[in-house]
C-alpha cells in the first residue's frame, strides 16, 4: 500500500485529500536535487577537512608506484584494506589537482549511489514519497556525516551492498542476478568485513526456498561466488592479523552493540537500539502479518524480504559473534551496512502508519537535517583547510625551549604533524615507540606497530623510547585531553618515571609540558 493510498483513506471525501502527496515527477526532481546537494556538500567537506591517521595510510599506499608495491606494503601490514580499494583510489587520485577531493572522490560519488538505491528499493513496494523519506534519513547518519567524504572504503562498500539489495529485489532475472554477484564481490574487494553483509542475502534466499519450495540456483551461484575476493586476499589478511592480533586497539563485545546502533545516528545506545526495535516491529507487521483485501486475499506477506531486512537490521549481532569466535577486531563502522536495514525497515513502519503520521515523520527528518546542515555550512564558512599542525607549532614556539625536541603523545596527532608541519618543526617532532610499555599502559600496541611499518614508506621521526630517553633527559611533551585515538601510553609512563613535569604552554585541551627524566629511567 502506497502513501497516496493511505492519505486518500483518511479523507472524508474521495478526491479531497487534506495532504496532497507530490507527483512521481516532482519526487524524482527532488531526488535529483538531493543527489546534487550531497555531492556539493561532500566536496566542500573534503576540501576543508585535513587527512587523519587512516586517510594518511590510504594516501601512502595509493601513492606507491605500482600494484606490486601496493601488495608488498599490505603484506607488511601497513594497512588493513583489500587491494581492490587501492586500485580505485589510484584511479581517482590523479584526476584532480586538489588531493583532498581526489583521494575522497570515490566515497563522495558512492554516497549518492546509496541514496538512489535506497529510493529505488523502497519505491518498488512503498511508493516514491516514502522512498524519498527513507533516502533523506541517510543524511542523519554517520555514513553521511563522516564516511561520505572520507578516503576510506566504507562509503564505497555500502554503495555496493545497496546495489546488491536492489538487484536481489529483482532476481531471478539473469541480468540482476549477475549484477548481484558482482556488486557483492566488489564490496568484498573494498573491505574484508563485507563478507558479513552477505549473510542477509543467504538467509533471505534460504527462507524463499523453504516458503516457495523453489531452488533458484543462479542466485545461489551468485551468492557462493561473492566471497571469492576474500579467499584471494586471505594471505594479506592473515599477515595483518598475525602482526596486530596479539594486542589489538579495538575491543568489541555483544554489550557494545547498542552503542553501535547509537553511533549510526550519532546518539546514545538506548535511542539507537529503540529505533532498531521499532524498525524490526515494522518489518514483522508489514511483511509477516499481512492485511486482507475485500476478497479476503492476503497481501503484503513476504517472509523472504522480512528475513532479509531483519538480518540486515540485526547484522551487528552475527558479526560480533563471528569476530569473537575468530579473535578478530571490530569497530562500529565495520557494520555500517546495518544502516541500510534501518532505512529500508522504516519504509515498512511508514506503510503501517496513517498519512498524517508519515507526513509528521517526514517533516521531523527534514527539520533535523536542516539543523545539521546549517551547523555544517556555518562551520565551513571560510571554505579553507586549517592546518592541524599550526596549534602545536605555536605552542612549542611559545614554550621558550626552542632547542628541545618535542615528543608527540598520540599517534594520530603525530602523523598529522609529520605531514602538515613546517620542515623546521618536523625536525623537532618525535614519536616514541615501545610495544611493551604500550601494552602495559594502554592495553594495545597497534599504533606503535603501525607507525614502525609506516616509517619505511613515509619520512617520520620514530625512535624507541629507551634510545630517545637516553639521548634526551629533558624534552617537551605534547598531549591532548581527548586525543582522537586515545591509545597513547606515554602520559602514564612519564607520570611514573619523570622526575619533573612542568606546564610550558596550553591552548584549550592541548598542552605542552617540559619533562625532566630521572637518571635511571632508560631501561
Amino acid at each position: 500500500m502506497q502513501i497516496s493510498e493511505v492519505v486518500r483513506e483518511e479523507t472524508p471525501e474521495a478526491g479531497q485529500s487534506r495532504f496532497q502527496v507530490p507527483s512521481a515527477k516532482v519526487i524524482h526532481w527532488l531526488m535529483g536535487m538531493l543527489v546534487v546537494y550531497v555531492i556539493v556538500r561532500s566536496i566542500v567537506a573534503a576540501a576543508t577537512t585535513p587527512f587523519w591517521f587512516d586517510e594518511l595510510l590510504t594516501l601512502t599506499v595509493s601513492s606507491l608506484p605500482n600494484l606490486k608495491a601496493v601488495w608488498g606494503a599490505l603484506s607488511h601490514a601497513l594497512d588493513s584494506q583489500p587491494p581492490g580499494f587501492y586500485v580505485v583510489e589510484r584511479g581517482f587520485v590523479g584526476l584532480l589537482q586538489n588531493k583532498y577531493i581526489a583521494l575522497r572522490l570515490a566515497s563522495i560519488l558512492a554516497f549518492p549511489c546509496t541514496l538512489l538505491c535506497v529510493f529505488a528499493y523502497v519505491k518498488k513496494r512503498s511508493g516514491e514519497a516514502i522512498g524519498l523519506i527513507c533516502a533523506l534519513l541517510l543524511l542523519l547518519t554517520s555514513l553521511f556525516h563522516y564516511h561520505a567524504f572520507e578516503a576510506r572504503p566504507y562509503s564505497i562498500e555500502i554503495a555496493c551492498v545497496a546495489i546488491a539489495l536492489v538487484c536481489y529485489q529483482r532476481v531471478p532475472s539473469p541480468f540482476w542476478t549477475i549484477l548481484l554477484g558482482l556488486s557483492l564481490m566488489l564490496a568484498e574487494s573494498f573491505h574484508y568485513y563485507a563478507v558479513f553483509s552477505m549473510i542477509p542475502f543467504g538467509v533471505a534466499e534460504s527462507v524463499y526456498f523453504l516458503s516457495a519450495r523453489r531452488f533458484r540456483w543462479p542466485v545461489w551461484v551468485a551468492l557462493a561466488l561473492a566471497p571469492a575476493p576474500l579467499l584471494f586476499f586471505w594471505p594479506l589478511l592473515s599477515k595483518f592479523k598475525a602482526y596486530y592480533g596479539a594486542h589489538p586497539w579495538a575491543h568489541y563485545s555483544l554489550s557494545s552493540i547498542p552503542l553501535t546502533y547509537g553511533s549510526f545516528f550519532m546518539t546514545g545506545g538506548a535511542l539507537g537500539f529503540a529505533l532498531v526495535a521499532v524498525c524490526a516491529t515494522g518489518v514483522m507487521g508489514a511483511r509477516l502479518l499481512p492485511t486482507k483485501e475485500a476478497s479476503n486475499e492476503s497481501i503484503g506477506r513476504d517472509p523472504a524480504e522480512a528475513s532479509l531486512l531483519l538480518t540486515l537490521l540485526l547484522l551487528p549481532f552475527p558479526t560480533a559473534l563471528a569476530i569473537h569466535l575468530l579473535h578478530g577486531m571490530m569497530v562500529h563502522r565495520y557494520v555500517l551496512a546495518s544502516i541500510l536495514g534501518v532505512a529500508l525497515s522504516l519504509a515498512c513502519v511508514m506503510t503501517l502508519a496513517r498519512g498524517r503520521v508519515v507526513l509528521i515523520f517526514g517533516v521531523f527528518i527534514l527539520s533535523t537535517i536542516a539543523v545539521h546542515e546549517f551547523a555544517f555550512w556555518r562551520s565551513a564558512h571560510p571554505l579553507r583547510l586549517e592546518n592541524p599542525a599550526s596549534p602545536v607549532e605555536a605552542l612549542t614556539q611559545q614554550s621558550g625551549h626552542a632547542d628541545l625536541p618535542v615528543a608527540i603523545s598520540d599517534g594520530n596527532t603525530y602523523l598529522q604533524m609529520a605531514y602538515y608541519a613546517s620542515p623546521e618543526s618536523k625536525k623537532r617532532f618525535f614519536f616514541l615507540v615501545d610495544e611493551q610499555k604500550a601494552v602495559q599502559y594502554a592495553g594495545a600496541d597497534s599504533v606503535d606497530k603501525n607507525v614502525q611499518v609506516l616509517q619505511n614508506y613515509m619520512p617520520l621521526q620514530v625512535e624507541p623510547r629507551s634510545e630517545f630517553i637516553a639521548a634526551h633527559k629533558a624534552f617537551l611533551f605534547e598531549v591532548e585531553d581527548n586525543p582522537p585515538l586515545g591509545l597513547s601510553w606515554l602520559p602514564g609512563y612519564l607520570q611514573a618515571e619523570a622526575s619533573s613535569i612542568q606546564l610550558a604552554g596550553a591552548d584549550g585541551t592541548r598542552k605542552i609540558y617540559l619533562i625532566t627524566m630521572k637518571e635511571n629511567s632508560t631501561p
